[in-house]
């Protein structure tokens, strides 16, 4: 059955890709056929001969003419056609193993939810209760890491070419469009990023009344949970962060965010009016259209009182009370360091204090505090010239001024996020400048929730310590009596760039131990007795940020929750970035199955974790197999984590200290300096600039200036070293580490620790996963210059591999150590995931191969259609590299551009819709 769905899927993109280039040739034989010769030899199975042709094209349309620039960028098109063919197909697949009652899949369905809880016994109230409380979907759109393709090409191409498969529409009109779109460009704006991110929330908002739907239909089979679920509950909290994220964007001013905040509510008004316009039946109502127009309506209650007089019009009130006059909320986002710059300038200007930033942590703590409670101080805070400030501190007077504009939009914001959070005070300055700003802390009306931000490990093992500091605190206790919920936010990017694979069990402790400290919080403050803690995870695709499938969220925080102790879980919460933001809510079938997915996600969670007086969940959760030791094995999981972050430390150094020497590995920087980053650089198009600190120039300018002197691949931001690593072929910060973690476990463990960790079995399937896609015959050809070295050869080369710090080894040889070293990894992620020794053909496809049979049937043809693409970016970053003072024209860029788009996520291997479970026997999760 499988093999004939796969089939249908093949033949579904291929007929997408003849289409388009049929359609490609009427105007452009030449490139037309091209294409065609690529596409037909990408199926040789031989390697030599694929490449004798793509080196052929390539040498036949020279760097930097307009031929290879249309070329590569007619091909990245076929890359994302192929992706959306393949994303709607897999969601149909999924669908049927959901329905078949044999499946093993999870929550991702109300009947699934509600079905346990009927089978179990749950009472009527507790389950009102946990819908009250838990039936969310909580996300925050966020634009980085960023969507490669231009917003002309997002919005009228992609989108729409899913809307056509959806409606089941000829698409050809549609591929004429794409095909004269513009693919990539120049960097976006931050106002850009609010029109693409507008397109997604569009999916959102015409999907949102058939989740409502599909709750009635659901609850018609459940009588007794029927009569106490309020129907009418809004599901989903939309949140973004574009321009509201001003960590590291200068862009993201006070300008972006007033422009953001007038255009989101006035695209709410426009969707709402046209809905309107769709109910009318007589000019007798045609005053809630005028209204509407003229900004009569002074709450949303007003409008709805209005709509309920005309008929079908559940769907839009249903929708208004959803999304409100604001459409999405704005999440503000601000580092940490910068929230202290903005408190030490903002007091000294003042006359409170000459230098705070002096001060120790104590005396810094007792100034706030004493500030805070002085309304005198407040005020003279409130009145700070914006131009003076701004002559001391153009980040203190951007950050207090965007703070500024919440007092006045108060339905658009309900968090504050301080990234890399370490100290208590980090949290009782922004309190202080939110008071200064004007709006209401630690008191009634109080909207917004500070959410700390950890992204290291070390700040992680702190976060138990610091929210047991915070709720100490008198001010911060109070405002959290009015929000009534807890917000802890993980990295998950960069806490992987600074320590490792290994850094998923220290995200999972540390979050895990906030929800154990719950009751302790509780019989301390009675006053807290209704707080919820609401984990909230900072990811973007499942395989770069380690975890499971983007909707297993909840699932994975419950597990976290209670195998630390705890009794109960809030909603969680996450971010979904990037191009992933289509993969999840393109088109409006695809948004349904992710939306019903979080929301029955959450609440199966929150049954699954809470405990009865008697001590027993109310929906037990499925445990390993009779025989395995579950409790045993995940934590042996998390000890071989702490092996891996220690041998990530020991190769890297501090990665959360530049200043020391050994921060960052010499060889794999000197390695990596030969990698694809103009490429990536280019390809990141957000209104972020390409990195801290750096040249945000990238139009005429020569390699060297844009990649820098000496760039180096592990001080650099999460995203430019994931995909660095990626597009290399190497994958490297996927596995690294992973080896020496195995070998700590003996090898007849390591499948019993799979079987009981669900944790392992994710991390192990994304190991697996990135294994598939290493390409080290890719990898010399890009930072050597030549061929890959036959094995004799490469075991000679890794030898005289010395991994130290402070050595100096010649790029073949960490080269030829990397690859030894991934087969390693794969030999070992082999037997955890098949309980046997590897076959003798063994390579680094075979773990997926042998673990996961349908997703390396998908990846295999992914990575052969997409081989041309990755194949033209080695070559033309091996040119770059031997060139560096070579100026990039509007050509070299655009080409470059494609290829980042053809291989990045617009290709990426999996998403919210992964069919392949990772279970390994029935009954285990």
């Amino acid at each position: 059955m499988m093999e004939n769905q796969l089939s249908g899927l093949f033949a579904d993109q291929q007929a997408v890709r003849g289409h388009f280039i049929d359609e490609i040739w009427k105007d452009n034989p030449k490139i037309g056929n091209y294409l065609k010769r690529i596409f037909i030899v990408s199926a040789d199975s031989n390697r030599e001969n694929r490449i004798c042709v793509y080196d052929k094209i390539l040498n036949e349309l020279p760097f930097g003419s307009i031929e290879r620039e249309k070329l590569l960028e007619y091909y990245a098109k076929i890359m994302d056609l192929e992706r959306r063919v393949r994303k709607f197909d897999n969601a149909k697949m999924y669908n049927e193993r959901l329905d078949n009652p044999a499946s093993t899949a999870t929550a991702d369905h109300f009947s699934y939810v509600f079905t346990r809880m009927e089978q179990e016994g749950v009472e009527c109230e507790k389950v009102k209760e946990f819908f009250i409380q838990n039936a969310y979907a909580l996300f925050s759109l966020t634009m980085h890491p960023t969507n490669p393709t231009s917003i002309d090409y997002t919005i009228k191409g992609g989108i729409e070419f899913d809307k056509c498969l959806e409606n089941k529409i000829d698409y050809k009109d549609q591929l004429a469009i794409i095909k004269d779109l513009s693919l990539a460009g120049r960097k976006k704006t931050v106002s850009e990023e609010i029109d693409e991110t507008i397109a997604i929330l569009d999916m959102i908002y015409d999907t949102t009344p058939k989740v409502r739907q599909k709750l009635i239909q659901t609850l018609e089979n459940f009588p007794l949970y029927r009569n106490v679920i309020d129907v009418d509950l809004p599901l989903i909290q939309a949140a973004i962060w574009a321009a509201g994220d001003g960590d590291g964007n200068e862009n993201a001013n006070i300008e972006a965010l007033e422009q953001a905040i007038k255009k989101l509510k006035h695209h709410i008004k426009c969707l709402y009016l046209m809905d309107v316009e769709k109910l009318l039946l007589s000019n007798e109502n045609k005053f809630i259209e005028e209204k509407l127009l003229n900004d009569k309506y002074q709450t949303v209650n007003e409008l709805i009182n209005d709509l309920k007089s005309l008929s079908n019009s559940n769907d839009l009130i249903y929708k208004i009370k959803t999304f409100g006059f604001y459409y999405a909320q704005i999440d503000i986002r601000h580092n940490a360091v910068d929230i202290m710059e903005t408190i030490t300038h903002l007091t000294q200007i003042n006359g409170l204090i000459e230098n705070f930033s002096s001060l120790s942590i104590a005396e810094q703590k007792k100034n706030i505090i004493n500030w805070f409670t002085n309304d005198k101080i407040i005020n003279k805070l409130s009145l700070t010239d914006h131009d003076q400030l701004n002559t001391v501190s153009k980040t203190a007077a951007r950050i207090f001024g965007r703070l500024k504009l919440i007092k006045n939009n108060q339905d658009m914001f309900n968090k504050l996020i301080i990234a890399e959070t370490n100290s208590v005070v980090n949290v009782l300055a922004c309190l202080l400048l939110l008071k200064a700003a004007g709006s209401c802390v630690a008191e009634e009306h109080t909207i917004i929730d500070i959410v700390t931000l950890s992204e290291s490990v070390k700040d992680l093992e702190e976060l138990p310590n610091l929210i047991r500091e915070l709720i100490d605190d008198k001010i911060y206790r109070k405002h959290l009596f009015y929000r009534q919920k807890l917000i802890p936010m993980i990295a998950k990017s960069d806490t992987v760039r600074r320590n490792g694979r290994g850094a998923e069990a220290s995200q999972e402790k540390a979050l895990g131990t906030l929800y154990a400290m719950l009751d302790e919080i509780k019989i301390k403050y009675p006053e807290l007795k209704n707080l919820t803690i609401n984990g909230f995870s900072g990811g973007g695709a499942a395989l770069q940020r380690g975890g499971g499938r983007v909707t297993e969220v909840a699932h994975n925080n419950g597990r976290s929750a209670r195998f630390f102790g705890a009794k109960t879980i809030g909603p969680s919460l996450l971010t979904i970035q990037g191009h992933q933001m289509q993969i999840l809510f393109s088109p409006s079938s695809i948004a349904l199955q992710t939306l019903e997915s979080l929301v029955a996600q959450n609440i199966h969670a929150r049954a699954q974790t809470e405990l009865k007086i008697n001590g027993e969940h109310y929906v037990p959760p499925r445990k390993a197999p009779e025989g395995y030791n579950e409790r045993e094995y995940i934590q042996k999981f998390h000890d071989i984590c702490g092996v891996m972050r220690k041998t990530y430390f020991e190769y890297m150094g501090d990665l959360d200290d530049e200043s020391k020497n050994t921060s960052g590995n010499y060889n794999f920087n000197q390695l990596f300096a030969n990698g694809p980053w103009i490429s990536v650089l280019l390809g990141n198009l957000s209104s972020r600039p390409s990195k801290r600190g750096g040249n945000t120039k990238t139009e005429d300018i020569t390699v060297k200036e844009l990649k820098g002197e000496n760039p180096k691949l592990l001080n650099n931001r999460a995203i430019t070293v994931e995909r660095l690593t990626a597009h290399s072929g190497t994958h490297f910060l996927n596995y690294f580490g992973v080896r020496e973690g195995l070998k700590s476990l003996k090898q007849n463990e390591l499948h019993s620790m799979y079987i009981c960790s669900k944790s392992c079995r994710d991390f192990m399937r994304n190991t697996a996963l990135s294994l598939h896609m290493t390409d080290f015959d890719l990898a010399w050809h890009m930072m050597i210059g030549d061929p890959r070295p036959n094995q004799n050869e490469l075991i000679l080369l890794a030898n005289k591999f010395d991994p130290h710090t402070t050595d100096k080894n010649l790029n073949r040889e960490t080269l030829a150590w990397l690859e030894l070293y991934a087969l390693d990894v794969a030999k070992l992620v082999y037997i955890c995931l098949l309980d046997k020794q590897p076959p003798e053909d063994f390579n680094l496809r075979t773990p997926l191969k042998h673990g996961f049979t349908n997703l390396a049937q998908q990846l295999t043809v992914r990575e052969e259609g997409d081989e041309f693409g990755r194949y033209a970016e080695s070559s033309m970053t091996n040119l770059i590299n031997n060139n560096l003072n070579l100026i990039l024209g509007e050509h070299e860029r655009l080409t470059l551009q494609a290829c980042y788009a053809a291989a990045d996520v617009v290709n990426a291997p999996e998403g919210g819709l992964n069919i392949e479970l990772t279970r390994k026997k029935p009954g285990v999760i």
